[in-house]
């Protein structure tokens, strides 16, 4: 039971950090363009934060 609270805490705040880095890339994206170093290196950021979450979902 345990295990399944700390999962659904973690995977609440990897949504929410999701949310929050998707936001920043497209802002930055928009000024910068897509190609952008700072674009490319905050959707790798989205990537690692979306594997983490399939992690955790997968586990249960």
């Amino acid at each position: 039971m345990q295990g399944y609270r700390y999962n659904s805490t973690l995977r609440k705040a990897l949504l929410v950090d999701i949310e929050a880095a998707r936001e920043l890339m497209i802002k930055v994206g928009l000024e910068e363009g897509f190609t952008s170093t700072n674009t490319i290196i905050i959707s790798q950021l989205v990537d690692q934060l979306l594997n983490e979450l399939e992690e955790i979902t997968s586990a249960n």
